[in-house]
Order: structure tokens, then sequence, then C-alpha cells
């Protein structure tokens, strides 16, 4: 599959997009208090910026690893679960990740990294 974007949906429902066309870019839409469960919780700011082919194509090799441990994944979203969809020309693929797992972790470690940037 060639993708063209990656989202995900951390626990509290927080979005991050990486896209590779027509730029190479990571988007991060945060929840807002009225769209929160609590009403209080608070994503934080908006972000969208460029990167690099290299860090799009690293991204995408770590995510498409960590979603090949079956183990970690799930049939139905929870609270606290990740949610991961690869899209390409034609299709999405979606992938649930169990609650409070290190891959969850990662993932968002290396986001949290990205939108930084």
């Amino acid at each position: 599959m060639d993708i063209k974007s990656c989202r995900y949906y951390d626990g509290n429902g927080n979005e991050y997009i990486i896209n590779s066309t027509p730029k190479f870019t990571i988007e991060y839409n945060p929840v807002t208090p009225l769209e929160s469960s609590s009403g209080i919780y608070d994503g934080g700011e908006y972000v969208k910026g460029e990167i690099s082919e290299q860090l799009y194509n690293k991204t995408i090799l770590i995510i498409g690893n960590i979603i090949k441990n079956r183990e970690i994944l799930i049939n139905d979203r929870v609270k606290g679960s990740g949610m991961i969809i690869f899209q390409d020309e034609d299709k999405e693929d979606s992938y649930i990740l169990k609650p409070s797992s290190k891959e969850i972790d990662k993932i968002e470690e290396l986001l949290h990294e990205l939108i930084r940037n």
C-alpha cells in the first residue's frame, strides 16, 4: 500500500494527521472542552507544519511496524485506546490499539516530537 496519509487519534480524541501530498505535513487537531466527554479537557492549540520526506517515511515505518504486533490490537474503540487510519489512493485500513500500551506511548512521543519542530 502506498500510504498517502496516516491519522492517529489518541485516548482523548485528539487527532494527528500526517500527509504526503501535496506536501509532507503534520497536523494536530486538539479536542476542545466543548467536544470532550468531561466538558473540561482541552487538548491545546491547533498545529500544522511541514516535515521532511525522511521524517514522514520514518514515522509511517514505525507506526506500520507497531501494528504488526497483533497482540496490542483490539476490535472496539474504548476510552484510552489509540486509533490509526492508513489511507492510500483507494482504501483505508484502521487499527485500534489497547489502552495504556507502550506502543501508544511510542507513537504519541514520536508525534509530539513532530509537532514541536
